[in-house]
């Protein structure tokens, strides 16, 4: 009887490690680059140029253990561990940091015109803040940018422990007037 017992036991043990084994999650690599982008027109806000930045062409970091189901924002918060800080305001990215770089989100109205009343009536919008796409193309046309937060979007779908992925975080610079801005930035 002692003996069944510890052989069933045994089997147990051994079909409870294996179908442990099978619904543990697997973990991908989430390649992250980090570019930044000028906006080289006020009146068009998708014309533009990739401009030099200290990370070159090769991932910034290699974030592992990002699980399916997962959003960005929680894979991104993970790349802490790899040197890469985040700050957000709710599901939205406010700044990077990595060594000694810090870039963050920041805007502010130039060339203000006000009225004889001191009303604005135009100015000259000059900021700088975080976008993201898919993928590892750091030339990607800013007009095709996903119309969704990295807080709300899921990482990709059934993930094996030897994927890799990659996102792209991008620094822009954007511009644009309104109303009748003044002659000469006054800021």
């Amino acid at each position: 009887m002692r003996k069944t017992f510890k052989k069933l036991a045994a089997v147990a043990l051994a079909s409870a490690m294996t179908l442990s084994s099978s619904v543990m999650a697997s973990a991908a690599t989430m390649n992250v680059y980090v570019r930044k982008w000028t906006q080289t027109s006020s009146t068009n806000t998708y014309e533009g140029t990739v401009t030099p930045n200290p990370f070159g062409l090769n991932p910034v970091v290699k974030v592992t253990g990002v699980t399916s189901g997962m959003t960005y924002k929680k894979a991104l918060q993970m790349a802490k561990d790899e040197g890469l800080s985040t700050t957000w305001n709710g599901n939205y990215l406010t700044s990077v940091g990595y060594g000694d770089i810090l870039w963050e989100n920041n805007g502010a109205n130039h060339n203000v015109n006000k009225d004889a009343a001191g009303n604005t009536i135009g100015a000259i919008w000059k900021g700088d803040s975080w976008m993201w796409y898919t993928g590892d193309n750091l030339g990607y046309d800013v007009a095709k940018y996903p119309e969704t937060t990295l807080g709300e979007t899921l990482v990709p779908a059934n993930l094996k422990d030897d994927d890799v992925f990659s996102m792209v975080l991008s620094y822009d610079h954007s511009e644009f007037a309104w109303g009748t801005p003044a002659k000469e930035d006054n800021q």
